[in-house]
């Protein structure tokens, strides 16, 4: 086995990270790990690419990115919530339950144009969280691992999931490893 430096390019990784993230189930998988579990979804994309280049983060490594992700998370999780609430389907069944109905037809486009606004600021803020993680990562010992091939078509298991698992106290939630374990089936 031989290893080599690795660093990420933050375009080349927000490319990924979208990419990934329409795929398959990809993006409901990673909103229940974030909404149920605490998961930070670039955490989770940057392990993603880990897994999919066989590149190794180590669980001092992982906490290091996590704390640059943590700088932005608050301003995050804020606008996030207020983009939520903003949802003109979340405000409709609201606003049917209540018999409240009333709003006009340009009401609820401007409604519907807040919560693209909201949508366009939070990739913003996703991106600037994004460039964190990858300056903490770029300044880490990463390496990439390259196996002789076995022959029987056997993947090394990539110990980057297990420090994942390990940093948002997953071991013990089996609910969020089947989460895990399903959105890692879906990578090529």
């Amino acid at each position: 086995m031989t290893s080599q430096m690795v660093s990420i390019d933050g375009e080349m990784f927000w490319q990924y990270s979208l990419s990934r993230y329409a795929t398959g189930d990809v993006a409901p998988l990673a909103l229940l790990l974030q909404d149920q579990h605490g998961v930070n979804v670039n955490v989770l994309l940057l392990v993603c690419w880990c897994l999919e280049n066989n590149i190794i983060v180590n669980l001092p490594q992982l906490k290091d990115v996590i704390e640059a992700a943590a700088k932005s998370e608050s301003e995050l999780k804020i606008h996030r919530d207020k983009r939520k609430l903003a949802n003109p389907k979340l405000r409709s069944t609201v606003q049917s339950s209540t018999n409240a109905n009333n709003e006009s037809s340009a009401s609820n486009e401007r409604n519907a144009e807040t919560y693209e606004l909201l949508k366009t600021q939070e990739l913003a803020l996703e991106r600037q969280q994004q460039e964190a993680i990858i300056e903490a990562f770029n300044q880490l010992d990463v390496h990439r691992m390259s196996a002789q091939p076995s022959g029987d078509g056997t993947r090394i298991l990539n110990a980057s999931i297990a420090a994942f698992i390990n940093v948002y106290s997953l071991r013990e939630n089996s609910e969020a490893r089947s989460l895990m374990s399903q959105l890692v089936s879906q990578l090529p």
